[in-house]
């Protein structure tokens, strides 16, 4: 799903990344949910690329501080190292989301489209979120 928005877009340089912060908000979400439900997706909006995952888990997510050999704990710490515009989380609905987002050039998001033969037709949509994660307590 990652790869292929971004391939549309012409943004593929930021594939890899976008695919590892996918993988931990997607993983994170399917581990801790206490629900039956997850949803994902990618948005291309004016700031660059938004990676999102909602869950029925009303709860917060925690940025962990995992000791030496722990085999979990690291997810948001990684999305937080790949997430160069930002990562945090919101209330929706009965749930949560999770977003982390990519920052890309707005000109170059233009450029990249009009290079795989999709240019962007008006301005790309403002997304306001918090730009960083709440206090952990």
């Amino acid at each position: 799903m990652v790869r292929e928005a971004l391939d549309g877009w012409g943004l593929s340089a930021y594939a890899s990344d976008a695919c590892q912060i996918m993988g931990e908000l997607a993983g994170n979400a399917a581990t801790l949910c206490k629900g039956d439900m997850i949803r994902a997706w990618v948005s291309r909006i004016d700031a660059g690329i938004e990676l999102c995952v909602w869950d029925e888990h009303p709860g917060r997510p925690v940025l962990q501080s995992p000791r030496d050999g722990a085999e979990c704990g690291r997810g948001l710490i990684l999305v937080q190292a790949f997430a160069s515009g930002g990562w945090g989380w919101c209330s929706l609905g009965a749930g949560k989301v999770v977003w982390a987002r990519i920052a890309v050039d707005y000109a170059f998001m233009f450029s990249a489209a009009r290079s795989v033969g999709r240019p962007v037709v008006g301005p790309l949509p403002h997304v306001r979120r918090p730009t960083t994660p709440a206090a952990t307590p």
